[in-house]
């Protein structure tokens, strides 16, 4: 039980890195270019780490539906946070509220690498949900 308290705790701290990876792709530094991708390089160090602790924490039995079902619940989460952005920049009344967010809601409007990079970890985590799951649909073959 502590095992599973603990291994969720590792993974909970891996999906916010995966979460930051995702909303760090939405917006655009202009000084910084290609850095960008660095940057989101750099937020996968510790992503990769907390996932493969949480893994190792429950002892690597289901890994891949684990790291899967973080996955694609951090790009999903990213998913909400993209869409409540949007709604934000196209509402004309936050002009009046906020004076400032043609300047700060206007950083974040990089939406060909940000929907890339959530496509590729929402495809990766899929990925592994499917194959975790054709192993244990997959009946055992006795000679």
């Amino acid at each position: 039980m502590v095992r599973k308290i603990i291994s969720g705790i590792f993974y909970s701290l891996g999906g916010f890195f995966i979460y930051m990876i995702c909303i760090i792709a939405f917006i655009n530094f202009p000084k910084v270019g290609a850095f960008k991708f660095a940057i989101i390089g750099g937020f996968s160090v510790p992503a990769l780490i907390f996932l493969v602790i949480g893994a190792a924490i429950h002892r690597f039995q289901n890994w891949k539906s684990s790291i899967g079902t973080v996955l694609l619940s951090a790009t999903g989460f990213t998913l909400l946070a993209i869409i409540s952005f949007i709604c934000m920049l196209i509402t004309p009344e936050i002009e009046e509220i906020y004076p400032h967010s043609k300047f700060a809601l206007g950083m974040f409007n990089d939406y060909f690498s940000g929907f890339f990079v959530m496509l590729a970890l929402a495809g990766l985590g899929g990925f592994l949900l499917r194959i975790s799951k054709r192993k244990i649909a997959e009946p055992a073959i006795q000679n």
